[in-house]
């Protein structure tokens, strides 16, 4: 059983995770010669999806749905 502290010891891990994630897909898009490159392009995609994921809008089960 995990403790208040381990608990928000965890959520911080996760947070610099998603954080660590968004800046390597905005060096993809930066990095990209043009907007048709595929790596800039996924990273594009990838980053609006966890954006929308992350958004307090939207619940575990809409994600666990694809609904979002």
């Amino acid at each position: 059983m995990i403790n208040k502290a381990g608990k928000q010891a965890s959520e911080q891990k996760y947070k610099k995770i998603v954080d660590m994630v968004i800046d390597w897909l905005d060096s993809n898009i930066d990095d990209a010669m043009n907007k048709f490159d595929p790596v800039a392009s996924d990273s594009a995609d990838l980053k609006e999806k966890i954006e929308l994921a992350m958004s307090s809008e939207n619940t575990a089960q809409d994600i666990d749905n694809g609904n979002f």
